[in-house]
């Protein structure tokens, strides 16, 4: 299913005489219901299974499809698939973002004997396996033949990581930055992107859960669908919009010096990822605040620094390739 915004957003609406420079289209797509799904691969059996109608994908392992039927170590791979709109005459691709909804996560320590609510894995550098996603090629059927699309070497795969899915157990939305994967698409002449979600292990053999689940386009709540968000703009003017972009975030705090809260406050003139982080005075990281999918428009987020000694801090907004930097004070 496919959602068209096609909005034209004239940016002379929030910042005067900006529309002399610039203009974007941004289009939506939803992915298609019968291409998104999962591969299932049941040890009990020793064979792979296809779902392509169910209202959630998950990725991992699992003691069992269904509590009274223990299959344990059983694997799951995701699968998105999207069309590709066309480019509008005279625009190019800026940016890109795959949105997915995430419901369901959890996971079992074997070393501790504790449920978590993230995915485990008791292998030797298990906290560093990811759930990534990889841009690949399975054309216009989800089958068994998929299941190694996006394994590195395999002919399908056009990168077998583009970055990480998820790191937590919270119920939400997650963004994944494809802005390159779409232009390869585009330049393949290829009417679809499509990815799979998947653990860079398949299991850690102990017989435990450790698995997160999403929603896909079969489900019941339209705004959880796997859905991309493609910023198209002017090829001309498109130095000229980073300009207009990078003098129109308008990040600032308030009040400032403060104690031991402030609230930092900033433009957004398109849609995108954005994110802000806090510095001491030595530039040492010491708190994200933002990495998300924000609209465009005002927006603001509260600092609490309770934990923070009195001192300079510095807070940076990002927001594609550009930044700006702001400085406070907190005294205590």
């Amino acid at each position: 299913m496919k959602l068209k915004l096609a909005i034209l957003l004239f940016t002379f609406l929030l910042y005067p005489l900006s529309f002399l420079f610039s203009d974007t289209i941004i289009d939506s797509v939803y992915s298609d219901p019968a291409l998104d799904g999962y591969i299932h691969f049941s040890q009990n059996a020793q064979a792979y299974s296809v779902n392509n109608w169910m209202y959630d994908m998950p990725s991992g392992d699992t003691w069992g499809v269904f509590p009274i039927i223990p299959d344990y170590n059983s694997y799951f791979r995701a699968f998105i698939s999207f069309d590709l709109p066309e480019i509008p005459e005279n625009y190019n691709v800026d940016s890109v973002f795959v949105r997915i909804y995430q419901y369901l996560s959890g996971g079992y320590d074997a070393s501790t004997g504790n449920y978590t609510d993230f995915p485990v894995w008791n292998v030797t550098g298990g906290d560093t396996i990811k759930c990534i996603l990889s841009h690949i090629d399975y054309g216009n059927e989800l089958d068994v033949g998929d299941w190694e699309k996006g394994d590195v070497g395999n002919q399908y795969t056009f990168q077998n990581n583009i970055g990480t899915v998820t790191e937590s157990g919270d119920d939400g939305y997650r963004y994944i930055d494809v802005t390159s994967s779409i232009i390869q698409d585009y330049n393949l002449n290829r009417d679809k992107t499509q990815y799979r979600i998947a653990f860079q292990i398949d299991t850690d053999w102990d017989d435990w859960d450790d698995s997160v689940v999403f929603k896909t386009s079969n489900s019941q709540v339209i705004q959880q669908h796997p859905q991309i968000f493609i910023r198209f703009t002017d090829e001309i003017n498109s130095t000229d919009d980073e300009l207009i972009l990078s003098q129109s975030l308008n990040i600032e705090n308030y009040p400032n010096p403060f104690n031991p809260v402030t609230a930092i406050s900033y433009q957004i003139p398109h849609p995108g990822i954005i994110k802000i982080k806090i510095f001491n005075i030595k530039g040492q990281l010491i708190k994200t605040l933002i990495n998300e999918f924000q609209s465009a428009g005002k927006h603001s987020i509260i600092w609490d620094a309770k934990k923070q000694s009195s001192g300079v801090y510095m807070y940076r907004i990002i927001a594609g390739a550009t930044t700006q930097t702001g400085k406070c004070l907190l005294l205590k």
